[in-house]
């Protein structure tokens, strides 16, 4: 079975490097296509360091606990220790998240999961989810 998933990324540690290395690890698991990424303010977390954000899509044959099992063994060949149980209050390498599954019963959820400052990045990513979610 195919899934379509509504996914995103954030680094404020050497983002410029390590969006490229995310992409090419991703591009391992399934077909990915992605938002144009934008700077933003960090949230939730005390920085000086700005994040390097973009949404994406993905088609792959891996249910949801499986991609995050792969998405957390990226974070961790780019450096973030997700061992530290502060992990997600200090900068990182990467960060990629599952916003949701993109069937029909569920896109109109994932698409609620995506943060405020992200949403500007929705408009070029809905026509695609479309196609994927019908070639799915």
């Amino acid at each position: 079975m195919v899934h379509v998933f509504l996914c995103s990324m954030g680094a404020n540690i050497a983002p410029e490097t390590n969006f490229p290395r995310a992409k090419a690890l991703i591009d391992g698991i399934g077909q990915a296509t992605y938002s144009t990424a934008a700077y933003t303010r960090p949230v939730a977390i005390d920085t000086e360091h700005d994040f390097l954000n973009a949404l994406f899509i993905i088609k792959t044959k891996l249910n949801m606990d499986q991609l995050k099992s792969e998405f957390n063994a990226i974070e961790e060949t780019l450096g973030r220790d997700r061992s530290d149980p502060r992990s997600s209050e200090k900068d990182r390498p990467m960060d990629i998240d599952i916003l949701g599954e993109l069937s029909q019963q569920e896109a109109d959820a994932a698409w609620q999961q995506v943060p405020d400052y992200l949403q500007e990045m929705c408009a070029s990513l809905k026509p695609v989810a479309r196609q994927m979610e019908l070639s799915a």
